[in-house]
């Protein structure tokens, strides 16, 4: 359990799937624009390579009931029921053209003579459309081809034939030519548009899909709200990334002005929960650990001890990463020699002798620069035991780099003997089956979860459909896992205690040598 009382959140679950689509498509934009322009690219190409020119001719009906009123004169009055009859007679023209069979063979017929070929009359019906103007009795013929002079030819070859056919099928209706068939005419080309756009956004659909499909295999951490929702454990702060490069620094430690304030007061409000705790509950040993490399523990260790020191804390730092050590060089701290864990636990050093005051941060360490054989054995140990026992009783706070602990065993066994453990989970790095795997053995331990330190996240979707658990600032830092990977196997051990330590180091320890 967490240190703060849990909550329970309700959140639709459609509305959250819907956020996290959201920052999937955020973070990577990119992706869908590279596909969008990429389609686009291959729809303009397909356009110019099918593109054909296409000519266009049209000719215009206009279509009536009769030609003649019932007196014999002509036709002058139109009556509503007249205008209605001859829509449908339009409407039946329409028909006949698009379906009758001695229109077609007509045409065939008159086209052959015109141009000397035998066309089929599959493929010259397929040339020809109609168009009704709504309740009207206009009937716009068109004509496209590829050919100029065979849109010609059908053309006049309608207006030539459409007397004897409109005659014997509506013979007491009165078709007339009201606009002749114009010449043909080059269309525009529409087909770079039509298909650039459809690239657009199929380009589009498909990355959208692509991504939500890797989401769904990789399951990606992409929001604190991962970590609450599904397990339950508290944001105790939210740390968002850093361009170091930009930034000018480098190593992101509050103790450099530049890494920003939002960083620095990020850690204080760590550090404000942490003093809460140990007033609630007397917990003074927090293990720090992560669901595998490169997620930003051991600066989010050295940041919480430092912070806690310049409080004027006695604060001991302990890298029990015994694999991968990183500590000191997160510190920027030189080693004269081995003074780690293992020294002790094997009797070659005596806990005072092992640790190393840093008089610039105000900071006792127990680090080593050198990898250990069987590290499990060794924090397993009763001198692993007795050194955070030591630990607690001498320091106001005990702040212990554990490896991952979906990654190795280690930092299970190191949680054992700590109060409480902080849990850092680093946005976009680590799927949530990781998270799940190392928290659910977390909670076998005899430690309580205090809360997690969501890491690494991305400044641009902090405000999106996340509860703060950072507080006012939502920190503000990343590129750390330049600093304090899993995957660098050096880091500098340092020897503690110096055996001339200044009295004011002495008192701040309780006066332990």
């Amino acid at each position: 359990m967490a240190y703060e009382e849990k909550v329970n959140y309700d959140d639709d679950a459609g509305f959250y799937s819907f956020l996290r689509l959201v920052s999937i498509l955020i973070k990577k934009w990119w992706v869908v624009v590279i596909f969008m322009i990429s389609f686009a690219l291959l729809g303009f190409i397909f356009s110019r390579i099918t593109y054909t020119e296409q000519y266009s001719s049209q000719i215009i009906f206009n279509v009536s009931n009769k030609d003649k009123d019932i007196a014999g004169t002509a036709a002058t009055y139109i009556t509503q029921s007249d205008a209605q009859a001859s829509g449908m007679i339009a409407v039946n023209f329409k028909e006949l053209i698009e379906n009758g069979n001695d229109f077609i063979t007509t045409i065939q017929q008159s086209v052959k003579e015109k141009t000397g070929k035998n066309y089929d009359k599959k493929y010259l019906r397929r040339l020809i459309s109609v168009s009704l103007v709504t309740d009207g009795t206009l009937v716009y013929i068109t004509v496209t081809s590829d050919d100029k002079d065979l849109s010609n030819a059908i053309s006049t070859s309608i207006k030539d034939s459409y007397v004897d056919l409109t005659k014997s099928a509506f013979p007491t209706a009165n078709f007339t030519i009201a606009d002749n068939p114009t010449q043909s005419e080059l269309l525009p080309d529409t087909s770079v548009f039509i298909y650039t756009i459809a690239g657009l956004l199929f380009g589009a659909i498909l990355s959208v899909l692509i991504l939500v499909v890797q989401s769904k295999i990789k399951n990606i951490l992409l929001s604190s709200e991962d970590i609450k929702n599904k397990y339950g454990v508290n944001i105790m702060a939210t740390v968002s990334k850093i361009d170091i490069k930009k930034a000018g620094i480098s190593r992101l430690l509050i103790t450099d002005r530049n890494v920003g304030l939002p960083f620095i007061e990020t850690f204080k409000l760590i550090r404000t929960k942490l003093e809460n705790v140990k007033l609630k509950k007397g917990y003074s040993v927090f293990a720090v650990t992560s669901s595998t490399e490169s997620e930003g523990k051991t600066t989010c260790s050295a940041n919480i001890a430092l912070s806690l020191a310049k409080s004027g804390k006695s604060v001991i730092l302990i890298d029990a990463d015994l694999r991968r050590p990183a500590v000191c060089k997160t510190l920027g701290i030189t080693l004269d020699g081995d003074r780690g864990i293992y020294e002790i636990v094997s009797g070659q050093k005596k806990f005072d002798e092992a640790v190393k005051y840093v008089e610039r941060y105000n900071l006792y360490l127990l680090i080593s620069d050198t990898q250990t054989v069987d590290p499990s054995e060794v924090l397993a140990s009763k001198g692993m035991e007795r050194i955070i026992e030591e630990a607690r009783k001498n320091f106001d706070y005990v702040v212990v780099d554990c490896p991952p602990a979906g990654v190795v065993a280690d930092a299970a066994i190191v949680a054992n003997y700590a109060d409480s453990i902080i849990f850092v989970a680093s946005e976009g790095k680590v799927s949530l089956s990781q998270v799940e795997y190392a928290l659910s053995d977390l909670m076998t331990t005899k430690s309580d979860i205090l809360g997690c330190i969501y890491n690494y996240a991305d400044p641009k979707f902090l405000s999106l459909g996340s509860h703060r658990g950072g507080g006012y600032f939502a920190g503000a830092y990343g590129g750390y896992h330049k600093f304090s990977s899993y995957g660098y196997a050096n880091a500098y051990a340092s020897s503690y205690y110096r055996q001339n330590q200044s009295s004011q180091s002495s008192s701040k320890r309780g006066g332990s040598k």
